[in-house]
């Protein structure tokens, strides 16, 4: 079973290798890799509060484009910058074969889909083949790059405890008719960021700001922390990257809005 519109001759994701890759990503590769991204995919605009639009992108690229001595020739260079933006403005997800991305729907409503989730997860269902999955299909022991511009969200993206509560509300609800449970579409990624976790290549969970309502939370460390126990979590902004986890704990400059 395939997410509807992500790849109709798609019939099977064939899974990767069971081992957890500890495979990183260059650090100053990646933040050439990010300022690449969204010099040339970013959404145009800002928000309300004067922030660039949220998106999420993915790639899959041959590891060598990962290791030192980053080069932009022909980098992503199926991926137009126009393409990519068209398809997001119309249709919110963009796939390629190196690139997937997407920006949210229905933000602030309860049906909302995040750009995260959007990659990581089917929009109507828990099964088939995620963007993710298809990128990853393409080059199994290729880089893997996830950027989110916003950390993802605690309300929802990294919520596991809200989705359990919908599912056992959804139970009681519905256990005197003795029908079938239905299955409700998570919203939570923690569990689909496995798909990074078990790839065999260098790879890298990034993100740019923290997410503007999560600033003062104090839930957002154990949050991030959770992420960075599944895949190396940095945060890049317009000078480098840091890597988020150090000794076990997330450290400040990615809990604040502070320059790296």
């Amino acid at each position: 079973m395939v997410c509807p519109g992500v790849l109709k001759g798609l019939f099977l994701f064939s899974l990767i290798s069971s081992g957890v890759s500890t495979q990183e990503v260059d650090q100053n590769t990646l933040h050439k890799i990010i300022q690449f991204i969204d010099t040339n995919y970013q959404p145009p605009g800002k928000n309300d509060k004067g922030v660039h639009l949220q998106y999420a992108a993915a790639i899959n690229v041959p590891a060598d484009q990962c290791g030192p001595g980053f080069s932009q020739d022909n980098f992503l260079s199926e991926d137009s910058a126009k393409t990519v933006k068209e398809d997001l403005e119309h249709k919110h997800l963009y796939m390629g074969s190196q690139l997937v991305a997407a920006t949210p729907k229905e933000p602030g409503q309860t049906n909302a889909v995040h750009s995260e989730r959007a990659l990581l997860m089917c929009e109507y269902s828990n099964d088939g083949v995620t963007p993710m999955q298809y990128l990853q299909n393409e080059n199994k022991d290729g880089c893997v790059v996830f950027y989110t511009y916003n950390s993802p969200c605690l309300k929802l993206c990294l919520n596991e405890a809200k989705d359990k509560e919908a599912k056992e509300a959804m139970e009681k609800k519905i256990q005197l008719k003795r029908r079938k449970i239905p299955s409700l579409v998570q919203k939570c990624i923690l569990g689909s960021l496995s798909v990074l976790t078990d790839h065999v290549g260098p790879k890298a969970f990034v993100f740019s700001r923290v997410y503007i309502e999560d600033l003062e939370s104090e839930a957002l460390k154990a949050a991030l922390k959770e992420v960075a126990d599944k895949v190396p979590l940095y945060k890049c902004d317009a000078n480098s990257c840091v890597k988020c986890l150090d000794n076990g704990q997330i450290i400040e400059k990615c809990l604040s809005e502070t320059e790296t």
